[in-house]
């Protein structure tokens, strides 16, 4: 009977019914008493009540699944974008909750080491039965994700729950029934509530439930709660910790989502059996959630402007972050080209936001925010205590105004949130290192500024807070420096440029390019990142004497990070020195940050480097210009190699036309350049012919056949 039904009944494009989504105020949540599912009720009847509860879920996901931009758009349709995936081991033996300990490290090394493989979407629709975590950091797109899943299993005829655990974090206990029905679908009658309940005890295997955000619940599963039947009405911590043991509904598919600590701290018999960790965006993606806000013109003036800020985009948050500040930049900031710029923009629109309401004075508020993310980060930790923001005297409300409105982890302003065992964090772990930069800048006396720039600002641990920190002394306050702010400018700036010779003359000394010592690889590496900081504080002057110490030799990252592509571009526009060698094999460089580099070259002398390697990167056909470019510049060799990418997103050599545009580039200009466009040098020094493809050498006056 429920087959014939569902063929018959069940069309999930229909008209939705209009009802209220999950109710967010657990003051005025009314309660029924929830006696034992009644069992009158025919298999039929029950199905049918299952047909309007599902037609209610779908209501929900469509309600739920829009973004709201402030200032962009009232309301936008999420498109089908999917973050990349992981499965990963969640609990080997030394597992530590490592999104509560600060590292400067980005959100897509948190599991590194603990990678089984990657996975599509495809794969998590296929898990039945299971409990399974899918973890991310903050930003990253959990709940866009699970809604996504939500509506994909919707579509495949599985009642499926999705209910988020900020909105259900009731004081008063109650029963399952009422967490999963009542509360999330209100207004509908005894025998509707009965007789679904009645569907899913029974048919556990075709439910999937969804919880969304574990981190954002106000209570701790970390002790063990005892078995529960399904009519107890408990707290909801226990209601969620049967859940996660399954005891309740053991056949169903339960997800919860969450930052990753949560899920660390759970007692061994309530884990997941399986672990999947969100990463960035793919490219592709990002531009695609991207125009579903804004225009192309804004895409293109980005990635004409500052193409850094693309790669920026590949977190969901920080693309809304870009989008807006773009659209709403501050005039005394100037365009949001940087890192640093762009906080400071973020900072500027939030606390300028007509949303925000507080009385005791935003300068203020800031000045405390700046000193609690200092004291955060040097302590090693992102996470802030009740009592810390008591002590630091910001109240609730306040907290909520400034920070949770582009938190993804919300918090209510009715909760009494000094109590209990609440944690803050910041929106994105990016917001506190540039909050705690700008303390450094103006909020630290001068004597400790210099002996944090003298002991600490230059090690591993402050790497990301460095750049802001230059951002904001050389860039931003360029135009009005005085007093202490001047003094620390002068300290800062002797400091780095100290650093840059002192690193550069180690670095002169490493062995050939391709030999790296691991050693030399860190060098290297340190190297780059005071580039990093040049560029974020757009000081010529410091750029032209990190141009004086510039390595006449040097092979890029593998592979290389494009937040670091800006920096080493503004410090290569003032180098006059010959280079002998520039090797960007196998850096992987896409498209934008091959061009950054490739336009800095082509305005260098003729000849000025003897050397360059460009194998290994993921060039589009537009970049056949760019390397065009490069042979005024390159004296004696270019190897080309697998540098484009092919329609099949397999590398390729350069195509006959590309080739052929390159023939006749070198038949016009004074040359003794040769280019390998096949590797074929490469493969002969190697003496390892096998496998290899037997393409011509461009040279000077060499035809083409």
């Amino acid at each position: 009977m429920a087959e014939q039904s569902t063929s018959s009944n069940v069309n999930i494009t229909d008209a939705v019914l209009n009802q209220s989504p999950v109710i967010k105020d657990a003051q005025i949540v009314n309660i029924y008493n929830t006696q034992p599912p009644s069992t009158s009720s025919s298999d039929e009847d029950e199905w049918n009540f299952m047909i309007k509860l599902m037609k209610l879920c779908i209501s929900y996901l469509e309600k739920e699944g829009k973004l709201r931009l402030r200032g962009v758009s009232a309301q936008t349709e999420i498109p089908v974008v999917h973050p990349i995936i992981h499965e990963i081991n969640c609990y080997d033996k030394d597992t530590v909750p490592v999104d509560e300990r600060y590292t400067p490290k980005g959100p897509n090394e948190l599991f590194k080491n603990k990678i089984i493989k990657e996975v599509c979407f495809q794969d998590l629709l296929d898990q039945k039965g299971k409990f399974i975590s899918i973890v991310a950091s903050a930003g990253s797109g959990k709940t866009v994700f699970s809604l996504r899943l939500a509506k994909v299993f919707s579509l495949l005829q599985r009642l499926c729950i999705h209910l988020k655990l900020m909105d259900a974090n009731y004081e008063q206990p109650l029963t399952l029934r009422q967490l999963l029905l009542e509360n999330m679908f209100p207004g509908h009658s005894e025998e509707f509530y009965t007789a679904c309940f009645s569907w899913m005890q029974k048919n556990a295997d075709k439910i999937v439930l969804i919880l969304d955000g574990l981190d954002q619940a106000q209570y701790s599963l970390e002790k063990i709660s005892p078995k529960i039947n399904y009519n107890a009405c408990v707290p909801v911590k226990d209601l969620v910790f049967n859940l996660c043991r399954k005891h309740f509904f053991p056949n169903s598919l339960l997800i919860i989502t969450s930052r990753p600590h949560a899920v660390l701290y759970l007692p061994e018999p309530a884990r997941p059996q399986v672990t999947y960790a969100l990463g960035d965006l793919s490219i592709f993606n990002s531009q695609k959630l991207f125009l579903a806000f804004a225009d192309e013109d804004l895409w293109r003036k980005i990635n004409t402007t500052s193409s850094q800020m693309l790669s920026m985009c590949r977190n969901p948050l920080m693309l809304q972050m870009i989008i807006s500040s773009n659209i709403h930049p501050s005039e005394d900031i100037g365009d949001a080209s940087t890192p640093t710029r762009l906080f400071a923009t973020v900072m500027k629109n939030l606390t300028q936001s007509g949303h925000i309401h507080n009385t005791e004075g935003l300068y203020e508020l800031v000045k405390r925010l700046r000193v609690l993310a200092f004291d955060a980060t040097k302590e090693g930790k992102v996470v802030l205590t009740a009592k810390q923001l008591r002590n630091a005297q910001v109240n609730p409300a306040t907290i909520h105004d400034i920070v949770v409105q582009l938190h993804t982890h919300g918090l209510s302003v009715n909760s009494c949130l000094f109590e209990g065992n609440t944690k803050f964090f910041f929106c994105h772990q990016t917001f506190q290192e540039h909050l705690t930069a700008s303390y450094a800048v103006y909020g630290m006396p001068l004597e400790e500024f210099q002996e944090f720039v003298e002991t600490s600002l230059f090690e591993e641990h402050w790497i990301v807070v460095r750049r802001f920190v230059c951002g904001l002394m050389f860039d931003l306050e360029s135009k009005a420096v005085s007093g202490d702010l001047l003094q620390k400018k002068v300290i800062l700036k002797k400091r780095l440029i100290q650093q840059l010779a002192i690193i550069s003359e180690k670095f002169m000394e490493m062995g050939p390019v391709w030999r790296l010592s691991q050693d030399d690889i860190a060098l290297r590496d340190k190297l780059l990142d005071l580039y990093a900081c040049v560029g974020e504080g757009k000081d010529s002057s410091i750029a032209t004497k990190a141009a004086e110490y510039f390595p006449t030799t040097i092979q890029l990252p593998r592979p290389m990070n494009s937040n670091l592509v800006p920096g080493f571009c503004f410090v290569m526009k003032h180098v006059t020195k010959q280079l002998d060698v520039l090797s960007l094999n196998h850096c992987r460089l896409d498209a934008n940050s091959f061009h950054e580099i490739a336009s800095v070259i082509k305005e260098m002398k003729p000849g000025q480097i003897g050397e360059m390697e460009i194998i290994g990167n993921y060039l589009q056909l537009s970049n056949i210009d760019d390397v065009i470019g490069l042979l005024r510049v390159v004296r004696d060799r270019l190897m080309m190699g697998w540098c484009f990418i092919g329609d099949d997103g397999r590398l390729r050599f350069a195509n006959q036309d590309e080739r052929s545009k390159i023939q006749t580039t070198l038949n016009k200009i004074q040359t003794g350049l040769e280019v390998d466009v096949d590797m074929r040098q490469l493969q002969e020094a190697l003496n390892d012919a096998e496998n290899t493809r037997s393409e011509i050498l461009v040279h000077p006056c060499t035809t083409i056949g």
